[in-house]
């Protein structure tokens, strides 16, 4: 690594005044404790001190910077029950101001003693008749007024982190950083320039927009580059050209007893076609909860059958795979593949002998299709001949397992595998580019014309008693089957004043005895399992399952025709959506109600509004980008989101677009691109922890 780009990753602890409690709480603020974490880690606000007056003529309630001497100490005397301040009187020749402290000892009397001269910087006030500054943010010399900065930033902070222990460590990480070389084309402004005004600030707003669209720009091309790297790798990878001659796929679509829809043909040609190809595929195919993705994946794994190869399925969940499982054994004898086609189901449950003798049986090339949890990533499972993984809920696994299906060794040693990710969760265009550019993306937009209609209805906390009795009424006279209860929280909280699923289990239980039960994060996965797997049982003594949103990403249950969502103006219209999505997959129909505190915010009212308008999942997650921000419209973060900490996915948009074009002018040998900047970009690379894409860079 150059010298100069050495710099950037050397340990805060190298600091001056960056002891081991510092160091610790550091550790807390930020994702790493290099130079480079704390440059990145830029301000929020800006505190302006450049108002400068006597003390006098100051405007009541603003900050001010004042230079005064220091006339009288008063101690703060003991009153039992009161906080008395200890206070300095200062002066200047326009009166006095008394400098008040709280919980302060004799160190004033030594730090700024009567005599001396001092400049203060803090927000004037008036106090029975006088004027006074409660805690001053700053006191120094009247010899060093140029240490009182006109504008302050204003950092994000943590337990034992000030404002001012941080800026003394920005500002000596400032003072001795090198300039690097320029990877940017025709830019106005260079990245240490750009770093510098960001932590100190200037009064020219124009400067200071320039240069936090420089680094926001930094950081999405490092984004789009190293995505467009490890994909250009991916594909380098020669594939199996998978010859298929339909001879399973369509019978197997001819079995349904209808055509598949527009959106579904359009993205299984583009998955075949990827099949097809001498390149490897890597694929993410998107979809609402219901729009048929699970169809159009079999048609992909039917495919490699075809020609003699195996495919796996993963799924996040035992009982999930389970589901699929049923599913995909239902609907192969349907269409008479009963002993065509050999599927097999492996998870964390198997052991012992059942698990060796599967394992063996996968390893021989016996078995086809084996469909499976995070088990499928271990080790002791090897395949004779796997040519297709698909990822079912991808964004639960995280970036770096979403190719390790795909580097599952043949017999053969050939690492040759396509992999085919899905989601339900409705991505933005923006977030989909800098998370998951480095696939190929199909999309399902489209529902099957049988698939029913949610009615969403909105209602106030304070009809829930009416609404349980509507419930019990609804549930004796047969009209109602089953139902799912979400609340926030799993345990009553003393901060928040929201239901929990625990006190709702209990109160209903109380009403609906031994139908009702609970299933929460914090439960074990075999005890999900267990309350699951009855809830689904059309005959299963649940009919009231009060849940978390563990049941976000779910099973499939068609007799649930009811979701009842409490304080709904708590949740992301994303995760609200998927909810709803629970629902509404059986002949009858189906409501989802959100109940809401009887006071909310005009966002709150905003987000609920949509869920009722509109069913349409891409649209709902673009509004929730605008409203809430990139980690919550997947409502999880994890290693396969990526987390931006200077551009902004709404406001930025136009900077996206631009690093798009610019990285495959980058990448595109016939542009001729300069030598000198494809070097450069390393150091960009490098400083967004993309070191991973650095040795594909050429």
């Amino acid at each position: 690594m150059p010298e100069n780009l050495q710099y950037f990753f050397k340990s805060l602890m190298t600091l001056k005044g960056v002891g081991n409690k510092f160091f610790e709480s550091l550790n807390r603020l930020l994702p790493n404790t290099r130079f480079k974490d704390m440059l990145f880690h830029l301000p929020v606000s800006v505190i302006d001190r450049s108002y400068v007056s006597t003390i006098m003529e100051a405007e009541l309630g603003r900050i001010v910077t004042i230079k005064v001497d220091v006339l009288k100490h008063i101690p703060a005397p003991y009153v039992k029950g009161r906080k008395i301040p200890y206070k300095v009187l200062c002066g200047d020749d326009s009166g006095f101001v008394t400098l008040n402290f709280f919980n302060a000892g004799s160190y004033l009397q030594k730090s700024i003693p009567v005599g001396a001269k001092i400049c203060i910087s803090g927000k004037i006030e008036e106090f029975d008749g006088g004027r006074c500054i409660n805690h001053p943010d700053y006191i120094v010399p009247v010899s060093q007024f140029e240490k009182i900065a006109n504008l302050e930033p204003v950092y994000p902070l943590t337990y034992a982190v000030t404002n001012k222990m941080l800026r003394n460590v920005v500002n000596q990480i400032l003072d001795g950083m090198p300039v690097l070389p320029e990877w940017q084309d025709g830019a106005e402004i260079s990245f240490d320039n750009a770093l510098k005004l960001m932590h100190r600030p200037v009064k020219n707003s124009d400067i200071m927009n320039e240069a936090r669209r420089r680094l926001a720009y930094d950081e999405i091309l490092a984004n789009q580059l190293a995505l467009a790297l490890s994909r250009n790798e991916f594909k380098k990878e020669r594939g199996a050209k998978i010859d298929f001659d339909k001879s399973l796929i369509e019978p197997f679509i001819e079995s349904f007893g209808y055509d598949l829809t527009n959106a579904q043909k359009r993205v299984v040609s583009e998955i075949l076609d990827d099949l097809k190809s001498d390149s490897r595929m890597l694929r993410l195919l998107q979809g609402d909860v219901g729009s048929g993705k699970t169809v159009v994946a079999m048609i992909a794994l039917l495919a490699v059958v075809e020609v003699g190869g195996q495919g796996a399925f993963m799924v996040p969940t035992e009982i999930l795979a389970e589901q699929h499982f049923e599913t995909f054994s239902k609907l192969l004898k349907k269409a008479g593949f009963f002993d065509k086609v050999r599927v097999i189901l492996l998870t964390g449950k198997d052991k012992g002998k059942v698990k060796s003798e599967k394992l063996s049986a996968i390893a021989n090339g016996y078995i086809d299709i084996v469909i499976g949890t995070h088990a499928l990533f271990q080790e002791s499972v090897k395949f004779k001949n796997l040519l297709l993984s698909v990822i079912d809920e991808q964004h639960k696994f995280g970036v770096n397992q979403r190719v390790s299906l795909g580097n599952k060794n043949n017999d053969n040693g050939i690492n040759k595998c396509n992999v085919l990710t899905m989601t339900a969760t409705p991505i933005p265009r923006t977030l989909a580019m800098t998370s998951f550019g480095d696939m190929d993306l199909s999309i399902i937009d489209e529902m099957p014309p049988n698939r029913k209609q949610v009615e969403t209805k909105i209602l106030s906390m304070n009809k829930i008693d009416e609404l349980i009795l509507s419930i019990k009424n609804k549930m004796e006279a047969g009209a109602l089957k089953k139902l799912y209860w979400v609340c926030p929280l799993v345990e009553e909280s003393e901060k928040l004043d929201l239901s929990d699923a625990i006190s709702r289990f209990e109160y209903l239980k109380s009403v609906f005895g031994e139908k009702v039960a609970l299933i929460h994060g914090k439960m074990k996965a075999d005890e999900k399992d267990l309350v699951m797997s009855d809830f689904a049982n059309p005959n299963g003594k649940v009919k009231i399952l009060v849940a978390t949103t563990v049941i976000e990403v779910g099973v499939n249950v068609p007799e649930a025709t009811l979701m009842i969502i409490e304080h709904s103006e708590r949740f992301g219209l994303s995760s609200l959506h998927q909810l709803r999505g629970r629902i509404g997959r059986g002949d009858e129909k189906s409501i989802c109600i959100l109940l809401h505190s009887p006071r909310m915010t005009n966002v709150a009212k905003e987000r609920l509004s949509v869920m009722r308008e509109t069913t349409d999942g891409f649209k709902i997650a673009e509004k929730d980008l605008k409203l809430r921000g990139a980690g919550d419209v997947l409502g999880v973060r994890q290693s396969g989101l990526i987390d931006f900490k200077i551009a902004d996915l709404e406001n930025d948009y136009d900077l996206f677009l631009a690093a798009a074009q610019d990285v495959k002018n980058i990448l595109d040998i016939s542009k001729n691109t300069d030598r000198t900047r494809c070097f450069n970009l390393k150091f960009l690379l490098a400083l967004f922890d993309y070191e991973e894409q650095l040795k594909n860079l050429k």
